[in-house]
């Protein structure tokens, strides 16, 4: 705790504050107010509702604003969970990484051009895959710019990959990734001491915000590729399967300026994500950062990140990718060290701790990832869901089991029980004790309060910011508070934005099998503004299609792509676009209603804690 460096670095370079110190709609409705954050000022001591190592971590991520990082390199720091990079070359400005939403890059472009350079965005570039990182892209630039070639927007892998898992990721499984994500980033509680303090690698993420999509122009395949922008050289390094599927480090090399974008971070991170993702190569982190480091770990001066603050000096930023490139390859070796001597991933869990000269660095604390979690993620990547106890093979779901728990035990003994862990300070035990008893009776309040309780001191414990959110949100919502969600991945841009054959794959689970299973049907799908018919057809209870006109097509729909993807999720609505005149229908109408009383709405407010 009497390191204060943190705090030194992510002070260096302020030229200015956030506006008002928030961010807005156009029409003023507030999606982030930094003074809500006021209670993190002063005293360092932690209060007893936080852990200190968390208090600490977000007592730094609270600082805000426009940053200089070296000559011709700025940051707009925590106006938005992740940060806008811009390098100034000669000929424009370089964008790196656009934040998670419009409004917040609207307004970091509006502090570059007030107080560093009013010259034109010439390119964009993408680090990975992830949302914060791409949904502010039109706020950076026009997308008939980048349609005309004269932005492009740089990305890793193929355009067709990033588009698959920068989209696919986000939105085919949308809806329950934002309800999970709104549990883990803590978008549902107050700020506050008691409640949310920050996201641990960002301040917070933003209320309401205009998520947008454009789809890269230029993609990065091959270690040492090079482009020129702006009269500067940037070059990179493709680290696929990382902390994104599809992510690439850079390297500046007139600037001295390097990123690993979010392979090190003031944070351990997931190997598995709470808010639901791929499972990531905790190996892949290691190999990619040690060629790092064999590449430019001579020559870097200071290392930026799309989260969080910088690290200056060559000494500093080789200790820092070193130790951790080594965190994630320990987290990875004695994980499967542990599960060849037959530990399941649980019991991995408790028996792993970083060796000090790891684990007793800031950057290497779980604010973001935790190392209980990630050991068994690394399980889950190398050996699957299962994890070798034949108990867990075939289980009773939750319901069934709490109902045969409380039948057996009795529901007045379980709660005599809750109430002894929870007065002995066992919060685990009373959670999952608790459980058999709020599953088996939902309705049963003194087990939906007492449970509560001892989640809410859970969270309280907890270092890892999403831990703590995903806790403490559940305290709340078992005492009956649910508060609707203010998020969504699946914006207009980015289902306008879908490959076609993505595009389908999220109609296809919207269909209810159940009720699909003895159906039958056949729908060409012509997008004319894409030159694309494909033939679709749902039977056995699946929804497949395929590029190509069918012979046999009980119903043909022609129009562009932003009036067939209302068509497709919401078929109910296609007569009257046909009357508009914006769709064409030729065949048997009666298609569209069988298949609309198909598909399935989805609740962005789903239950969690109770049934």
């Amino acid at each position: 705790m009497d390191d204060r460096q943190d705090f030194d670095d992510a002070d260096r370079g302020l030229i200015a504050d956030i506006p008002d110190h928030r961010l807005t709609h156009a029409d003023g409705e507030p999606m982030l107010d930094l003074a809500g954050f006021d209670f993190l000022d002063g005293d360092p001591a932690a209060p007893d509702t936080v852990n200190p190592s968390l208090w600490r971590q977000s007592q730094i991520i609270r600082r805000a604003g426009l940053y200089k990082v070296v000559d011709g390199v700025y940051q707009v720091r925590n106006n938005d969970i992740a940060n806008l990079t811009v390098v100034e070359g000669e000929a424009g400005l370089v964008v790196i990484d656009c934040m998670a939403s419009v409004e917040g890059a609207r307004q970091g472009m509006g502090l570059i051009r007030e107080h560093v350079s009013d010259k034109p965005v010439v390119a964009v570039i993408y680090t990975h895959t992830h949302i914060d990182h791409y949904a502010g892209v039109k706020g950076v630039v026009d997308a008939d710019d980048v349609a005309s070639g004269k932005v492009p927007i740089i990305a890793p892998g193929t355009i067709a990959s990033f588009d698959k898992y920068a989209i696919g990721e986000n939105v085919v499984a949308g809806n329950a990734m934002s309800r999970r994500a709104s549990y883990a980033f803590g978008a549902l509680l107050d700020l506050g001491p008691q409640g949310q303090v920050t996201c641990g690698i960002g301040i917070a993420s933003v209320a309401g915000p205009t998520v947008s999509y454009i789809s890269p122009t230029d993609g990065i395949t091959e270690t040492g590729t090079r482009r020129d922008l702006a009269g500067i050289t940037f070059e990179f390094l493709y680290a696929p399967d990382t902390e994104a599927p599809e992510e690439m480090h850079i390297w500046i090399p007139q600037l001295k300026a390097l990123t690993c974008a979010e392979n090190a971070n003031h944070s351990l991170h997931n190997i598995q994500t709470l808010r639901g993702a791929r499972t990531r190569d905790a190996r892949n982190f290691a190999r990619y950062l040690d060629e790092t480091l064999q590449r430019w770990g001579d020559e870097a001066e200071v290392h930026y990140g799309p989260h969080t603050w910088p690290v200056w000096g060559n000494k500093n930023i080789v200790s820092f990718i070193e130790s951790q490139r080594d965190t994630y390859k320990f987290i990875h070796d004695q994980s499967l060290r542990l599960a060849n001597k037959g530990y399941t991933p649980l019991e991995a869990a408790e028996e792993i701790e970083l060796p000090e000269q790891l684990g007793r660095k800031w950057f290497n604390r779980g604010y973001h990832g935790t190392l209980h979690h990630d050991v068994r993620a690394v399980f889950t990547k190398e050996l699957g869901m299962w994890d070798g106890d034949p108990v867990s093979l075939h289980p009773h779901p939750p319901v069934a089991a709490a109902t045969r728990y409380v039948d057996l035990i009795g529901a007045d003994e379980i709660l005599a029980e809750g109430k002894r862990a929870f007065d002995a300070g066992d919060y685990r035990w009373a959670v999952e004790i608790l459980h058999k008893l709020v599953f088996a009776q939902p309705d049963n309040q003194k087990a939906r309060d007492l449970q509560a309780d001892a989640y809410e001191q859970m969270g309280y414990q907890a270092e890892g910011p999403q831990w703590r959110g995903i806790l403490l949100t559940a305290a709340r919502e078992l005492r009956g508070e649910v508060v609707p969600a203010t998020f969504a991945s699946g914006s207009q841009d980015t289902i306008l934005g879908m490959p076609i054959d993505i595009l389908f794959d999220f109609v296809a689970v919207h269909v209810n099998g159940e009720k699909a299973a003895g159906v039958d049907l056949r729908i060409d799908v012509d997008f004319t503004d894409h030159d694309q018919t494909w033939a679709a057809r749902v039977h056995n209870g699946v929804l497949n299609a395929r590029k190509g006109a069918s012979s046999d097509a009980q119903l043909t729909i022609s129009g562009p792509k932003a009036a067939l993807v209302n068509v497709l999720l919401q078929p109910r609505a296609a007569e009257k676009l046909a009357r508009d005149g914006k769709i064409r229908l030729n065949g048997d109408h009666a298609v569209l209603k069988t298949f609309a009383g198909l598909l399935d709405e989805f609740e962005p407010n789903f239950n969690i804690v109770i049934p």
